[in-house]
């Protein structure tokens, strides 16, 4: 697809591919949502639990699930034989992300696909998280791939018991906001920008091309494992996100968007769509639902100058202290 026009069909896409009235009944199957009590995380959550499928509903607040489950519940036309389970964790500090993880390891047989969706875009108090990283990559990047390093085992077995193949999959959320990323999608000498700054959007920029690029380099980890690693950008749309931008801006930018359950249609397209894990794992997702592509230097990268395995090291080596062993 030419880059210039898939630019101008993520900002005006065509019809989605798949909604909720495609997806089978999904009783029995467990997924883990981050961010999901507003936005887009909310709007996927219930499309899941109005499957009939368990849902933990990652959120810092407890308060905020209490009114994400209400929210769900009341907006559910049919009633629901899933389950909706709170998961407390704060992307911007790991302690709490290795609690979350052994509480749903304790918990669950298996997990049959999470979805990577909370993130910041701007912050009105903060520079950093508790660990000390740039907000935006601490939240965006260094969390969820921590999470994802935890969960990786549970993610492995419940692939090699899975009655459909290249049902389990991983989902990171990113944006067409990498376009304003720095060159390779990272700047590598300096992701946190403590040597020299960099405005708001080339931080999240960052952040958005880092969640492509470890979409990519993980399917390439687990591709055998018939685990499916897709990123995506979930659309232009009206959410919360934009919160902490001047009220003009915010004006102007809803000129342009979508309601957030359009977003929730370019997440369900990944996590349902049928595919071919040899060539299409790893794959990018663009608005409401099609196979695209990041900017070219950042797929050049990953594909040829190993930027994949570049961040994947870098950031095994950050949360390496924090690891330690989860039994599964």
């Amino acid at each position: 697809m030419n880059v210039l026009w898939q630019s101008i069909t993520e900002i005006a896409p065509p019809k989605p591919n798949l909604t909720d009235k495609d997806l089978p009944d999904l009783s029995g199957k467990i997924y883990l949502v981050t961010g999901a009590t507003s936005g887009v995380g909310i709007e996927l959550a219930k499309i899941l639990y109005r499957k009939n499928a368990t849902v933990y509903v990652g959120t810092r607040s407890e308060a905020n699930y209490e009114k994400a489950v209400k929210y769900i519940t009341t907006h559910s036309a049919e009633p629901s034989k899933g389950e909706l389970r709170l998961l407390k964790m704060d992307l911007m500090d790991l302690r709490t992300v290795r609690a979350a993880a052994e509480k749903l390891i304790a918990e669950v047989p298996r997990l049959d696909s999470v979805w990577y969706n909370a993130g910041i875009m701007g912050h009105p108090t903060l520079e950093t998280t508790v660990q000390g990283y740039e907000v935006h990559w601490g939240t965006n990047v260094v969390g969820h791939f921590f999470l994802n390093e935890l969960l990786t085992a549970l993610l492995i077995s419940s692939a090699a018991t899975a009655k459909e193949k290249a049902s389990v999959r991983v989902i990171w959320v990113a944006s067409d906001a990498n376009l304003f990323s720095p060159a390779d999608g990272i700047n590598w000498d300096d992701v946190n920008f403590s040597k020299k700054g960099a405005v708001q959007m080339t931080k999240y920029g960052q952040s958005k091309a880092a969640a492509i690029i470890l979409g990519h380099e993980f399917a390439k980890r687990m591709g055998d494992k018939e685990i499916v690693s897709l990123s995506l950008n979930p659309g232009h749309l009206i959410t919360g996100m934009q919160e902490n931008r001047p009220k003009w801006l915010q004006q102007l930018g809803n000129l342009f968007s979508y309601d957030a359950k359009y977003g929730a249609y370019t997440e369900i397209f990944a996590g349902f769509t049928e595919l071919n894990l040899e060539t299409q794992n790893g794959s990018y997702i663009v608005p409401w639902g099609r196979f695209g592509t990041p900017r070219n230097d950042i797929k050049e990268g990953y594909t040829t100058r190993g930027t994949g395995a570049r961040l994947w090291e870098m950031l095994e080596a950050e949360v390496k202290p924090y690891l330690g062993r989860l039994e599964v």
